[in-house]
């Protein structure tokens, strides 16, 4: 056990052997499998920010696991983290105390951040110390996360910086801020995080702050709370001497102007989260995977060409038998991407699907809450309506178009597949609905036609 004392004095590195020789009594003296409750313990350590565990970089190496403790690392005394203002590459978030910052908040954080990187697919060693940290985010941005003393109370400096960029020719490319999904994105993080360690922001609470932009020639450097810019058209100060205002635009930017205005489209809140998860390349395709799996079981694919008849053109979507066709589409045309989910949480939400968000939530935490009924602008009134039609109708209504419609029958499969059928034929077309709701009347389908004339 000697050189495994030796790896967690020098490096903070826990390896598995030493682990268990620590548990020893309680793994042995407990009723359960033993790898399960390491596990458990692991797992536990991990949610109160003790340790995380090392990735490898191939499953084909060898050795055991090893966990990684911050409160064991050594401190870094150069190349300290300050309050400065920020170069061309940086943006910098300050977490500030109301009365006091736990010592453990730093390690939390550098847990998650570490974690959030692996996940990824970074498994390169960041570079973690006692008082500061540089964790990879992905190809193009790394943070520095640090202790930094602010009013002489401890405080905490995160900074999201964009690399050194070059073209194809080995020339330096112009310096430019973060991109402002990385920085909507970390915030994020920050502030779930954070909530976790401040669960009332009343009693012992906590601040987000940038450096004041409006009087940023002062000789005291001095603060502007994040939120408070995030969410307001302007930002004030009076620090030299006179009272003055500018547009808080600058800093909504860098943040993808994650607060809208009034006047502004309302989004639903499941839509705001979706547009802030990024998924790795390996998450998103076990997110199409899982999708895919859910509807083609559901034999929902009908349901699906229905609901994205605006997002897909129609020699495009009739051939697609499978959601993943439907999916690869949706990507390609930029409805979908990685950074962007919105489209997926108004599908799940729109044909009631809660199961399927129960089942990826299993795989992937991070993925945005949807409730029935919260859909955003990603699909028209109209296109809302026929899905609601879709859905109270019986085969026998089903059977009643059908006959009225076409000579002999064409006896769907279901109405789905009808709805599709008679937008080709231009029977259902939002430019003249008159004469299809007519029919319905016609019919006595009263319960099919509210869904189609509700306002």
């Amino acid at each position: 056990m000697v050189q495994h004392w030796r790896k967690l004095n020098e490096g903070g590195i826990l390896e598995e052997p030493l682990a268990r020789h620590l548990w020893r009594n309680e793994l042995e003296s407990s009723e359960d499998d033993d790898d399960i409750v390491f596990k458990d313990f692991i797992e536990l350590m991990k949610e109160f920010g003790l340790l995380f565990e090392k990735f490898k970089k191939a499953e084909s190496e060898d050795g055991p696991r090893l966990f990684v403790v911050p409160s064991r690392m050594k401190t870094k005394n150069d190349d300290r983290l300050e309050v400065k203002e920020d170069d061309k590459q940086t943006v910098s978030i300050y977490v500030t105390p109301k009365d006091f910052l736990s010592d453990a908040v730093y390690d939390i954080l550098v847990v998650r951040f570490v974690s959030l990187s692996q996940e990824n697919g970074y498994c390169d060693d960041p570079e973690l110390f006692q008082n500061q940290a540089k964790i990879l985010f992905d190809d193009k941005h790394y943070l520095r996360l640090g202790r930094i003393s602010i009013d002489n109370k401890r405080s905490l400096k995160l900074e999201i910086s964009r690399m050194k960029e070059r073209d194809a020719d080995g020339t330096n490319m112009s310096a430019c801020k973060p991109h402002p999904d990385v920085c909507k994105e970390v915030l994020q993080v920050l502030k779930q995080h954070l909530g976790e360690v401040y669960p009332s922001k009343r009693l012992v609470g906590y601040a987000l702050k940038i450096l004041c932009l409006v009087c940023s020639n002062t000789e005291e450097p001095h603060f502007q709370e994040l939120e408070y810019c995030l969410k307001n058209e302007n930002m004030t100060c009076d620090k030299t001497g006179e009272l003055i205002t500018m547009p808080a635009s600058n800093v909504q930017k860098l943040f993808a102007a994650g607060i809208l205005h009034k006047s502004s489209v309302t989004y639903t809140a499941h839509q705001s989260s979706a547009m802030n998860t990024a998924l790795s390349d390996k998450k998103l395709r076990e997110l199409k995977t899982i999708v895919s799996q859910w509807y083609d079981s559901n034999e929902s694919v009908p349901l699906l060409k229905v609901l994205f008849r605006d997002k897909i053109d129609n020699f495009e979507l009739s051939p697609a038998t499978h959601t993943m066709d439907l999916l690869y589409i949706l990507f390609k045309r930029g409805h979908l991407s990685s950074q962007n989910l919105g489209l997926l949480c108004d599908t799940i939400s729109i044909t009631k699907q809660f199961g399927l968000l129960s089942k990826i939530k299993q795989k992937l935490r991070s993925f945005p809450d949807v409730e029935e009924g919260t859909i955003s602008k990603t699909f028209t009134s109209h296109r809302q309506r026929l899905m609601k039609f879709g859905m109270v109708l019986t085969p026998d209504n089903v059977t009643q178009i059908d006959q009225l419609y076409n000579t002999p029958p064409k006896k769907y499969k279901d109405g789905w597949s009808m709805i599709n059928d008679l937008e080709d034929q231009q029977i259902i077309s939002k430019k003249n609905m008159k004469e299809f709701t007519d029919s319905l009347k016609i019919l006595n389908l009263s319960m099919a036609l509210n869904e189609l004339t509700e306002a």
